[in-house]
């Protein structure tokens, strides 16, 4: 059995002192895409102060002095495709950058390469009642827009990129109102810490958006089975690998996760059409969180041809967070 595992990396006050509400927005999503199949959040502001870090539910799905919302898509392969990064609401472009390298941050000297110039190629646009919306990490010439321009929620202003300090493709927000940064998700300040619960009516984000994001639970970001070992690294600049063939002398079932929680169980398995199974990996508890991790399993041998049925799963404390199958054919 070959079986290893690989990681990467404002309230207003009427007359009479009655309060009134707070003035309503809500924001699409920065980018064209589905979320949960082809962009997934990866990661949510810093909502502690100081040294500590937590998300806006008090979890670890961010990292320290982080400002924004990172929606991700897979690979530099799916960049170099194109995906729309999109006007989350009606509003005027003030100012833009462009130009910048396209490129994963490996190495400090690279990280050091791009201070001052973190958040890459990117746009700030001011959208109505006080609210305002910086965009980062946009991908190199693709800038649609110029100060001075208005735009309307879904208007294309660039595609998702990698530039300044990134490690995979994405598109970061940060979103502001009257100078308070704030937590899209949760529609508080991010001075005013994390919260342990959700009330999705607080949300700046639209119903449909709410209702896709699971901050609580990891993403099973692709699956499959290949005829090599997977490393996160190759994932991440080239995507998913080829399906295996007949000619392979390896195959694996392999998975690719994101904000995977401490004492989180990868399980895969892999059957073919009479139910048989082929795999069945089962691995240890992770000892920490993380953010990007990979994992495969297999055997040293020939896959015949056929179809087959492939089941991922992430448990933690004996609850299954996440379970997705599909079937392959093996040509």
């Amino acid at each position: 059995m070959l079986s290893l595992i690989h990681r990467s990396i404002s309230i207003m006050l009427a007359p009479l002192f009655l309060t009134a509400p707070a003035l309503a927005i809500e924001l699409g999503l920065p980018a064209q895409c589905e979320l949960g199949k082809t962009c997934f959040v990866q990661q949510y502001p810093d909502m502690a102060a100081g040294d500590a870090v937590a998300d806006p539910l008090c979890g670890g799905l961010t990292y320290d002095g982080h400002s924004g919302t990172d929606l991700r898509i897979l690979s530099m392969k799916d960049m170099e495709a194109g995906y729309a990064v999109i006007a989350v609401g009606d509003g005027k472009v003030l100012r833009v950058r462009d130009q910048e390298q396209d490129h994963l941050i490996e190495t400090e000297s690279e990280r050091a390469s791009v201070a001052g110039r973190e958040c890459g190629n990117g746009l700030v646009m001011q959208l109505q009642d006080g609210y305002e919306v910086q965009y980062c990490h946009l991908r190199k010439g693709s800038l649609a827009v110029k100060p001075g321009d208005v735009v309307q929620t879904g208007d294309r202003l660039g595609e998702i990129g990698a530039s300044g300090l990134a490690q995979f493709p994405h598109i970061h927000i940060t979103v502001s109102r009257n100078g308070d940064t704030l937590d899209p998700l949760t529609g508080r300040k991010l001075s005013e810490g994390c919260a342990s619960t959700f009330r999705p009516d607080e949300s700046l984000f639209a119903p449909e958006i709410v209702a896709k994001i699971e901050p609580a639970k990891p993403d099973i970001l692709a699956f499959g089975v290949a005829g090599r070992p997977v490393a996160y690294e190759a994932l991440v600049r080239e995507g998913p690998p080829p399906v295996v063939s007949t000619s392979d002398s390896v195959f694996v079932t392999w998975a690719w996760f994101a904000n995977l929680k401490s004492g989180s169980v990868v399980r895969l398995v892999l059957k073919d059409a009479k139910g048989d199974t082929l795999v069945d990996h089962t691995g240890e508890p992770l000892e920490r969180n993380k953010a990007a991790y990979a994992a495969f399993a297999g055997k040293k041998r020939t896959l015949p041809p056929g179809q087959y049925q492939i089941e991922v799963s992430v448990t933690l404390d004996s609850t299954i967070l996440r379970k997705a199958a599909s079937e392959i054919v093996v040509q």
